[in-house]
């Protein structure tokens, strides 16, 4: 239980409140509360005065007051102890003093300890005429004191005072002889800590008292109910109680319902009506049951029987949230049952701004089972719901309200809610908030009284107690309400008593527009859109009612749109009086729960309907949805998956698209046409694009959006629009999302059902890995050489130097570890990567595991390494990898996708690690992952090469890396997970062995060549290509003549030289041609 440190200044604040809507504290203001004119009263420093509050009202001779706690006050006269706790009782009056009731005066050493007994701690008012209980739940018993064998027993002690605040001396029940642990079986376990009294109450039939004592039994806590009268017709069949959890005769903590350190009677309320039964039922809160609270509902077994039986329970809703630290039954929804409210001031929420929380349970005709309860939440480290209080019908609708307090809000000044009850049951808003600081007080709200008239104006007050050194008192005011009738421009108000109230009537102009109606018989000074009146209002519960004429003004254009007329009412300055009593007038105030202003719509008759001048639309919506490329209007569907579309959610793809087309076909048109949408919390509305024209307006957190499809949207109209969702509310745990979507029109359609758009979302992380190599090439070759041999890291073979590089675009914190599967020894366990060293470079170190293996990698080749000691290691980590093939990370590798791929005349296939090749896996954890580079530093063995691959002219070693994401979601995924770095090996010229060409193939070329060469000469030789063309000599071998065949000289074919003259050459003619 929090409590202030001793010695800090104590008080309290009574305040007879009624309180407004939960605003900003800028925004609060008083209703039923006159704050112009507080009470207050001083304390005792440092006694915690207010830590306890009841009102309490004498009725012979009639007085009404204010009890106060103050468990730290200082002892009275006869007392030895010094602090002891006391109990002081406030009149309704001006003056900032107590009187301090004076009991418990004495003091008897030899048995009892009052020293920090907390006498005070709680107090309760049976009621008009009733008693008074309060307690000191610290008292001490002793035994053989000033002996070794003195003991001491927290038992606690109660006092009963009559109406009067006097001990009553012929009556039984007076004094303090309320103790029922003295006595019992001692120690914690039992009664030895019983702490009777932490909270203490009246039954509403004024029959019994009971007492909480959470300390007993372990302080698993027990509740015990007392008769309070005697006579034999109250008590029944002469036996009416005690009734006890645990039964008074048996003592056995196994019948009690809660575990250890439950604290049950931490505490108390009661009532009838709570249960089907409708019998008396005890609510007593164990705010530290199972960690985190219950509510223990309790019933008399049978007037034979002493036992408390459970009948319900309610458990708290979380961790530590001390749910059941206060208690309160109250008819909220005035239906006869009586409701539950439970205080969990330390319940908290991780992801939002709450502190403190109260549970409200609505019942359901006795049915606590079915029951969901609302809660209400207080901000951050305000401890709301400290104290829960019913405080009666404060605005006097006939339901009952509640107050509750957060003595730490505000910076520890303190706030008190009220809520209003209803026929649904609880405002969730308040109706108002008080703030300590406006009193220079500490932890207002502390403590809490009400449901009684302490200033005798007929309306129930609340008490609040502060832990400061001051008394504030609020008086509650009458309350105006007003109602509007149709567009008659009849307009009522009512008020409890009389008052005086003016108020404005005002159309108020749409877009800016020029008004369309005037008010007649208005004043030279008002506007035609303005008129201003007074109401007097005289008779109690009476209406007073005035009528306002109106007139259309001509040509008007505007006749889709209705007509605002907007009416408000205030209250008339008046001078504050004093009353009787000697307080300040209280002033009437308008009644917040109803409004001050109210708004009319006057509609014009619509075109476009049917003959009956009613509209009746056809509205049908189809959608689907887009991915928008960033940047770019440009809409893609998502891919659809077993009928649900499915959203990657990328660095490229960061807005959803909606597409929407709505049809208004074959029917009329639909007036005040519009679409709502309703977004989760991991989507918010961005905007529409301007190439449509429609206007979509959003609330302030985008969760909502409305769009404006027309007014009227005419029949056979269509429209096709994209409403853009932003992504920037998605988590790595967003699996899903749900839009909701709802048409709506003034006009008539049954038909209209609210749609739900659903999607799958996977989200692709930009985590990328890439690798490269020193080298792409690197060779081997010279003389086998063996470990042992080996002096310097270069003898080993050719360096080979890889990198790897993470990428991660979105910064996000998931955690991922980087694989590198490395090729370490072939099947014969020969070296064939020898890791030199592993560097890593980015904002975190990496230390890459297994440590074991990479420690082993580091060391420098030893010359006292030998090949036995070589194989007795391979050995162990094939029987690791035989014996558990899961653990990877300290066998050898056994994955196929570590390759050594040897590439010679043709392809060969891939040599997996379980084959021809052993690989040892390497895991990266990867810190702040953007940036991080690791480097291996390994060398080619240069003799396993010579001695297995010297024949292989071209082989390849591929070395693969991988990214492996640390996260339980299974909606996410890589974009590049992986990547392979390859390097070509190869012998150099010294070690190839390259034979020279057997005989037998030079033979067979040359012979084949012999054949082709003579094959040739005989083509050539029957084509004519040896022989040799003749001339004739007469002709000379460079010109070309022609004789004509009727020449003289040419005659029988031949010759004739002797006729032959000299003539003229043609080098060329035609037949037909002729010359001389």
């Amino acid at each position: 239980m929090p409590l202030p440190q001793p010695g800090r200044p104590a008080a309290v604040c009574v305040a007879l409140l009624f309180y407004s809507l939960f605003l900003e504290p800028t925004l609060v203001l008083a209703f039923n509360l006159d704050t112009g004119h507080v009470i207050r009263k001083d304390g005792e420093p440092g006694s915690l005065f207010g830590f306890s509050l009841a009102m309490h009202r004498q009725l012979n001779p009639d007085k009404r007051m204010l009890l106060i706690g103050a468990p730290r006050a200082r002892a009275l006269g006869k007392q030895t102890a010094n602090i002891t706790g006391g109990l002081y009782k406030c009149e309704m009056t001006q003056s900032p003093h107590c009187e301090r009731i004076e009991f418990d005066s004495e003091e008897d050493v030899r048995v009892e300890n009052k020293e920090n007994q907390w006498m005070g701690v709680t107090v309760q008012s049976q009621g008009p005429g009733g008693k008074i209980v309060t307690c000191a739940h610290r008292y001490q018993r002793r035994s053989f004191v000033n002996t070794p064998l003195e003991y001491r027993d927290i038992t606690g002690r109660c006092y009963v005072l009559s109406q009067d605040l006097t001990i009553d001396s012929l009556s039984d029940e007076d004094g303090g002889n309320w103790n029922f642990c003295k006595g019992r079986p001692r120690g914690h376990e039992m009664f030895g800590s019983c702490q009777q009294g932490l909270a203490a109450t009246f039954t509403k039939d004024y029959h019994y008292v009971v007492f909480g004592a959470p300390g007993a039994y372990n302080w698993k806590g027990i509740v015990r109910v007392e008769q309070k009268n005697n006579t034999l017709i109250e008590m029944g069949v002469y036996d009416d109680g005690p009734y006890e959890v645990g039964d008074e005769h048996l003592l056995s903590p196994e019948l009690v319902p809660v575990p250890a350190n439950s604290y049950l009677g931490f505490s108390l309320d009661s009532g009838h009506g709570i249960t089907r039964g409708r019998g008396l039922t005890v609510v007593a809160g164990a705010p530290r049951a199972n960690h985190s609270g219950a509510v223990v509902l309790l019933k008399k077994e049978s007037e034979a029987s002493s036992r408390l039986l459970v009948e319900h329970t309610l458990h708290g809703p979380g961790l530590a949230s001390s749910f059941g630290y206060d208690v309160t039954v109250v008819d909220l929804n005035g239906d006869g049952w009586q409701d539950i409210v439970v205080g969990a001031p330390q319940f908290y929420m991780k992801d939002g701004d709450v502190g403190g929380a109260a549970y409200v349970y609505i019942n359901q005709a006795g049915r606590w089972d079915k029951i969901t309860p609302v809660r209400l939440n207080g901000t951050k480290d305000s401890m709301f719901g400290l104290a829960v209080e019913n405080i009666g019908d404060v605005n006097q609708d006939s339901y009952e309200d509640i107050a509750i307090g957060a003595p730490y809000d505000d910076g520890g000044a303190g706030k008190v809610f009220i809520y209003h009850g209803s026929a649904q049951g609880i405002t969730t808003g308040p109706a108002q908030i008080l703030s300590g600081k406006a009193h220079n007080t500490r932890l207002f709200g502390y403590s809490l009284a009400g449901n009684m008239d302490l200033d005798s104006n007929s309306y129930p007050d609340v008490a609040v107690g502060s832990l400061s050194d001051t008394m504030s008192k609020y008086l509650q005011r009458k309350s105006t309400s007003q109602n509007i009738v149709a567009f008659q421009q009849t307009f009522c108000e009512s008020h409890a008593e009389k008052i005086k109230s003016s108020f404005p009537k005002r159309k108020e102009r749409k877009h800016g527009l020029t008004s369309r109606v005037m008010f007649l018989n208005k004043s030279r000074t008002e506007t035609d859109f303005q008129l201003n009146g007074t109401l007097d209002l005289r008779g109690q519960n009476q209406k007073s009612c005035i009528k306002i004429t109106a007139k259309l003004k001509d040509n008007i254009k505007d006749k889709m749109r209705s007509v605002p007329i907007e009416v408000s009412a205030d209250i008339a300055g008046t001078k504050r009086q004093k009353a009787r009593n000697g307080l300040s007038q209280l002033m009437p105030i308008l009644d917040s729960s109803q409004p001050s202003k109210d708004v009319i719509q006057v509609n014009f008759v619509k075109e476009g309907c049917g003959r009956d001048h009613v509209c009746r639309s056809n509205l049908k919506m189809e959608y689907k949805l887009y991915y928008k490329q960033s940047n770019l209007d440009v809409y893609s569907p998502l891919p659809v998956n077993n009928n649900v579309p499915v959203f990657h959610l990328s660095y490229e793809r960061k807005d959803l698209a909606l597409r929407v087309t709505v049809s208004n076909m074959n029917d009329d048109d639909a007036y005040e046409a519009k679409l709502l949408g309703t977004f989760p919390d991991a989507l918010s509305y961005s905007g529409v694009p301007n190439i449509v024209p429609i206007i979509c307006t959003a609330n302030l957190n985008g969760s909502q959006a409305e769009c404006e499809l027309g007014n009227p949207f005419k029949r056979d109209s269509k429209a096709t629009f994209y409403i853009i969702l932003s992504t920037v509310g998605m988590t790595l745990h967003t699996n899903e999302i749900d839009i909701n979507l709802q048409l709506q029109t003034t006009s008539v359609q049954e038909d209209i059902v609210p749609v739900k758009v659903k999607a799958k979302v996977i989200i692709e992380l930009p985590l990328s890995v890439s690798g490269e190599a020193s080298s792409n090439q690197v060779s081997f070759g010279g003389v086998v050489k063996g470990e042992s041999a080996m002096k310097t890291e270069e003898e080993i073979g050719s360096l080979i130097t890889y990198t790897f590089r993470i990428h991660n675009l979105w910064k996000s914190s998931v955690k991922a570890s980087l694989h590198i599967q490395w090729p370490k020894w072939s099947k014969d366990g020969k070296w064939l990567l020898y890791l030199v060293k592993i560097t890593a470079a980015g904002p975190e170190d990496v230390r890459c595991s297994p440590e074991s293996e990479i420690k082993l990698f580091l060391q420098e080749a030893s010359a006292s390494r030998t090949r036995r000691e070589i194989g007795e290691r391979i050995t162990v980590g094939r029987m690791s990898s035989m014996s558990d093939k899961k653990k990877v990370l300290v066998s050898l590798c056994i994955s196929s996708r570590c390759r050594f791929t040897l590439m010679g005349n043709g392809l060969s296939p891939p040599q997996t690690c379980d084959g021809e090749i052993r690989c040892v896996v390497l895991k990266c954890p990867l810190q702040g992952m953007d940036g991080t580079s690791l480097e291996l530093r390994s060398r080619l063995w240069n003799s396993t090469f010579i001695e297995d691959y010297a024949s292989t002219p071209n082989l390849h070693i591929v070395v693969k890396a991988s990214l492996v994401l640390h996260t339980q979601a299974k909606n996410m995924i890589l974009r590049t997970p992986h990547t392979d770095v390859t390097v070509s090996v190869s012998p150099e010229g010294a070690v190839a062995q390259h034979t020279g060409v057997p005989w037998w193939i030079i033979l067979v070329a040359v012979l084949a060549g012999i054949l082709i060469l003579a094959l040739l000469v005989f083509l050539l030789w029957k084509c004519g290509f040896f022989k040799r063309s003749k001339r004739d000599d007469s002709v000379p071998s460079y010109h070309a003549v022609r004789i004509r065949k009727d020449s003289p000289e040419h005659q029988d074919g031949k010759v004739k030289l002797d006729l032959l003259d000299k003539k003229p050459w043609m080098t060329n003619w035609m037949d037909s041609e002729s010359y001389s």
